[in-house]
């Protein structure tokens, strides 16, 4: 037998050591007789979770995986839970969330909330209430850890071992092993030990949920379909509705091909609900897994099994669920929304997709005619600018935006050292220029926004004195899953306004705009002009717009990310950098496009308030003199 073999071994067997103190109820029987919700109303399970329940504090079963649909009250579960190993069993809990801030809020939020309303639990005398650890006079404690805190870690003896959203769980290269592994180790020895592991699922193939549900009994919900009476595994797949009416959504069963509404699924569910494993077996209350499983119990649970409240603004969940998905499909970036809804609410890690980009010789083949210099495509109603600073020369790019389209309009590279005030001033220069519209209304960059992370002082120096014709410094964000666009701030050293972006988010969704291969709302389109002999948006151009990789990466939340890397010997990326930040100018922006086309029509008619009016010049009186004086 192998020391893992044998590990397992010796803690199931200690999982099934016996009881510090005899309860005289059942948990799931229990907790709906004595606790009370945080506005003090009766606390009632969900029909899912009685059977967790029952399991959660069995000293036979060795651990309790649950991979559930956001929504589905596990972390409030275990909330109630907490309560009966404190009042009936006295047991010491530790608490690990994948950051310590977290389990504080949950203390704060979840928690006590519950055990104050409970007066079963309440009135037992504490010894110590801090933020992150709480101890009772009958011996019982709880400890809230971060999973990046390895030093608290390092110091707990606990009977449960309660790990929530365990697929948030980052690894650094200065970690000292598994987290995950080190946390669980800490009920080591202890005559009870109990292991409960919790998350919606990330990343196919990475995620730490799908491995611990895999090694358990692998138990699904079940309900009747209530037109044909047979028992379904029930699936989000299984939602129907006509293209672009959400509102008609109804659930299609797969063996009659009859649908039924809303309020039949939720009593379906709560009627002839049930789960089986992954034997086929129906699990009741009290069940044991199956020895082949070695204690370990696990409960998937998808957004089928909802019988909560759903949003206002909804007449019932599987409108909900449907519109969540209709929002996903037309959103700016589809493929991050569904993966979204499949990790939340189907409750299933993600499979990866980016297996190929847009090809830079596609791109350049599919350049249009159109001259900007000359006239606008009719389409565009606004302009936006993004440029990146670099030693020896600032790289712009010049957009234009309409109703469904995005249109290149200029790439251009300044030449000049970034500490020569020529550059600047040539800079400047190109940031007055304007385009004919075909209305005949001269258009210029409504927002210009210029990467200063690079020679900061100098940059927001320059931004700061043109903040008046729209333009904005900004910076990428270190943090990874950061969103396209943060809070607009002043810099403290220079006073220019700034913001900062998460360009990973905004690559990402320039990537799938440029993929012939992605459905999106908007188009893409360059121009094969050329300006002053130069090919604008010539090979270079694409070469460089996708000169970087497309990688995920899991948020310190749980989401699952897209993150870029620029490859060593890769071609420059400028071109992508500059694109990203117009992207991010344009987002930025309040004006409909109903009214930036109003105001293109008030432009061709001679409203420009913008263009710069004529001094008003004193009246001749002479040759060569003005009034007052000789010139």
């Amino acid at each position: 037998m192998s020391n893992r073999a044998e590990y397992s071994q010796q803690l199931l067997e200690a999982w099934q050591g016996g009881l510090r103190a005899e309860p005289r109820l059942p948990f799931e029987q229990w907790a709906e007789s004595h606790i009370r919700n945080a506005d003090g109303t009766p606390f009632v399970f969900r029909p899912y979770q009685i059977t967790p329940a029952a399991d959660l504090l069995n000293p036979r079963i060795a651990s309790v995986a649950l991979r559930m649909y956001s929504g589905a009250g596990k972390t409030y579960l275990f909330a109630v839970a907490y309560a009966f190993a404190i009042e009936q069993l006295k047991l010491k809990i530790g608490k690990m969330f994948p950051a310590e801030s977290l389990s504080a809020d949950w203390f704060f939020k979840k928690l006590m909330p519950i055990l104050n309303e409970s007066p079963i639990v309440s009135a037992l005398p504490m010894i110590k209430d801090n933020a992150l650890f709480k101890a009772w006079e009958n011996g019982a404690e709880i400890t809230g850890v971060g999973a990046n805190s390895a030093g608290r870690i390092r110091t707990l003896e606990v009977d449960v071992a309660d790990a929530d959203e365990i697929d948030a769980i980052t690894s650094e290269a200065t970690d000292e092993g598994d987290k995950l592994a080190a946390f669980l180790r800490r009920t080591r020895g202890r005559k009870r030990q109990h292991h409960w592991l919790a998350s919606y699922p990330s990343i196919k193939g990475g995620s730490k949920i799908d491995a611990a549900f895999d090694q358990t009994d692998g138990c699904v919900w079940f309900f009747d379909c209530p037109k044909c009476n047979e028992a379904q595994a029930w699936h989000p797949k299984h939602i129907v509705w006509p293209a672009g009416q959400s509102h008609l959504a109804q659930v299609e069963c797969p063996s009659c091909a009859a649908t039924f509404g809303d309020l039949e699924r939720k009593e379906s569910c709560e009627q002839t609900g049930h789960f089986r494993n992954r034997d086929g077996e129906r699990v009741e209350p009290g069940d044991l897994p199956d020895e082949k499983y070695g204690g370990r119990r696990g409960y998937h649970l998808n957004c089928m099994a909802h019988v909560g409240d759903h949003a206002d603004k909804f007449p019932d969940y599987l409108v909900e669920v449907a519109a969540s998905s209709d929002a996903a499909n037309a959103s700016e970036n589809p493929k991050k929304a569904r993966r979204v809804l499949i990790n939340t609410l189907w409750a299933e890690s993600y499979e990866e997709e980016y297996e190929t980009k847009a090809d830079p010789e596609g791109l350049l083949a599919d350049r249009e005619d159109y001259d900007p210099a000359d006239q606008l495509p009719e389409e565009v109603t606004r302009l936006w600018g993004g440029a990146d600073v670099n030693g020896k020369f600032i790289a712009i790019i010049v957009i234009g935006t309409g109703p469904s389209g995005i249109w290149g309009i200029n790439y251009t590279e300044i030449q000049g050292r970034w500490d020569s005030p020529k550059t600047w001033v040539a800079l400047t220069k190109f940031l007055r220029r304007r385009w004919p519209h075909p209305s005949g209304a001269m258009l210029k960059m409504r927002k210009f926004f210029i990467d200063s992370r690079f020679q900061k002082n100098t940059v927001q120096t320059w931004t700061r004195a043109n903040q008046s014709k729209g333009v904005m410094a900004v910076m990428g964000s270190p943090q990874i899953g950061a969103p396209a666009l943060d809070k607009i701030r002043v810099d403290a050293a220079t006073g220019a306004k700034r913001m900062t972006l998460g360009v990973s988010e905004l690559k990402d969704q320039i990537y799938d705009l440029l993929d012939p291969e992605v459905e999106t709302p908007t188009s893409v389109h360059f121009t094969n002009a050329y300006e002053d002999g130069v090919e604008m948006f010539g090979p270079e151009f694409f070469d460089g717009l996708l000169a970087e990789e497309r990688d995920t990466k899991r948020a310190r939340d749980g989401r699952v990310v897209s993150h870029f890397i620029h490859p060593e010997g890769a071609p420059r990326n400028e071109p992508l950098d500059c694109l990203a930040y117009a992207i991010a100018a344009f987002k930025s922006d309040k004006m409909t496009e109903e009214r930036a086309a109003s105001e293109v029509e008030r432009l061709a008619g001679g409203g420009d308030k913008d263009k710069p009016k004529p001094r008003p010049q004193p009246p001749v009186t002479g040759m060569g003199r003005q009034a007052g004086g000789w010139l």
